[in-house]
Order: C-alpha cells, then sequence, then structure tokens
C-alpha cells in the first residue's frame, strides 16, 4: 500500500477520507500499524459482512487481492477497481480523476 501512503494527501485535498478495509482480524491489523505506521485508517471486516453490503462479497472472498471502492457518503459507489493479483498496487490516479470531476 505503498502507493497509497504516498498520494494520502492527494485524498485528503478532496475532503476525502481514506479507510481501507481488510478481512482480517485486529491482531494482524495491529501488528501491520506497529510495523508500518500507515497515514489511514485499517478496518476489520471480519465475516465480510461490509463487503456484503455491497454486494461484493463473492469477488472479494474468493480473489482475496486488494479492491479500490470510492464510496459516496451516501453509500453510493463512485469507482471499483479490482487487482489480478495480491501483490498488484492499485494506481490512486483514477479515483483521483473522479474526486477531480466531482469538484468541478
Amino acid at each position: 500500500m505503498a502507493q497509497l501512503r504516498h498520494d494520502y494527501q492527494k485524498f485528503k485535498n478532496f475532503n476525502t477520507e481514506v479507510l481501507v478495509i481488510v478481512p482480517n482480524g485486529p491482531k494482524m491489523i495491529e501488528r501491520h500499524y506497529n510495523s508500518n505506521n500507515p497515514p489511514y485508517m485499517i478496518l476489520s471486516d471480519k465475516g465480510s459482512r461490509v463487503a456484503a453490503r455491497y454486494f461484493q462479497v463473492k469477488h472479494f472472498l474468493s480473489l482475496g487481492t486488494p479492491t479500490v471502492f470510492l464510496v459516496a457518503k451516501a453509500g453510493e459507489i463512485l469507482f471499483t477497481h479490482y487487482a489480478t493479483s495480491y501483490l498488484e498496487e492499485p494506481d490512486n490516479n483514477e479515483p483521483l480523476a473522479v474526486l477531480a470531476q466531482m469538484k468541478s
């Protein structure tokens, strides 16, 4: 998630909060925070209830790859990206372009 860390301020400049949601438990998240100190929040979705809310649970669980959702405050999904491998770092240019278009 180096790219997300690198572009974090760009998202903040659009008055956008970054939340990373993983299907892991709190202990794994705590280890990640302790070793990486990310600027964004990481939330546990053990049991994938949040993923199910957005009807993405099957895809999310079956691939286990990074997925990017840009969600409006009202809950509407504005942008989605599914990585093709666990190691793929999603590019932030597309969601940032969506935010820029919404601002103009």
